[in-house]
């Protein structure tokens, strides 16, 4: 009786633990860029590190005040790559203390991630447009860099509309951009001699040749890189969402020790 009692408990325990919530185990977020100002509607660049990469548990929400009553307002979100997302509003910001509040739900209630004030983040007018990604085979986001500040809500569909081609052609002629490296050379090593020449740091390079080249890495894991495996250059577009060198050196520390960690 005893024992079928304990096989009774240890099923139904079995049963209870696998209806439970998976965990999105966010590793890091922070805002990398935003690409909007006091007066305009939200556009954001946010860096999110998540085991298996699954954001679908995740709501992204600008919070502000407005007449004196504070308003929350849920913001779209897009992938750009696996740990970049754009972030965009529908509401103008007009408080310069307005918060982006990242949230996890679950069946039984909701737990605060992070509370990020949104003016506290580097502006940097880079918009984003689709292009095809083969490397994670879907339709992708890549920014462009603007010349110079733009209402940025019609930035957007100006790039949209105008510079799809030119993004897809420089993807493709990515393609034909072989890095030079030889069976002794580490990600660091290569990154450090091809840094200057695409105007990012080691850490951004790092992020960037790891980006356009997932299949040349052993297990997809950043500090994995086969040594035969050939590498192509990363699109001007994929080197332009690495342009601040603390924020990406965090991204990568964070990336690395997760694929270590598994």
């Amino acid at each position: 009786m005893c024992k079928r009692l304990i096989m009774v408990l240890c099923v139904s325990f079995g049963l209870w633990a696998n209806a439970q919530p998976v965990l999105a185990q966010v590793n890091h977020v922070s805002i990398n860029s935003r690409q909007s100002e006091l007066d305009q509607p939200p556009l954001l660049k946010v860096n999110l590190v998540a085991q298996n990469d699954d954001w679908s548990q995740l709501s992204f929400y600008l919070r502000q005040k407005v007449d004196g009553a504070m308003q929350q307002q849920e913001l779209t979100v897009e992938p750009i790559n696996r740990f970049l997302l754009q972030i965009t509003g529908a509401k103008t910001v007009t408080d310069p203390n307005a918060q982006v509040i990242i949230m996890e739900r679950h069946a039984s209630n909701t737990v605060v991630l992070a509370v990020i004030a949104l003016f506290d983040a580097p502006l940097s007018f880079a918009s984003a447009v689709r292009v095809e990604s083969k490397a994670f085979g879907s339709t992708q986001l890549v920014t462009a860099a603007d010349d110079a500040p733009q209402n940025t809500q019609q930035t957007a569909i100006a790039a949209k509309t105008t510079t799809d081609d030119n993004a897809v052609a420089r993807q493709n002629t990515s393609g034909h951009c072989q890095i030079i490296k030889d069976n002794s050379d580490t990600l660091w090593r290569i990154a450090e001699r091809y840094k200057n020449e695409w105007n990012t740091s080691v850490y951004g390079a790092m992020l960037a040749i790891f980006e356009a080249n997932l299949l040349s890495f052993s297990k997809q894991k950043i500090h994995l890189l086969l040594k035969n495996a050939p590498l192509v250059c990363p699109s001007s577009a994929i080197l332009a969402q690495y342009d601040n060198k603390a924020v990406d050196r965090e991204v990568f520390e964070v990336i690395e020790a997760k694929h270590a960690a598994k």
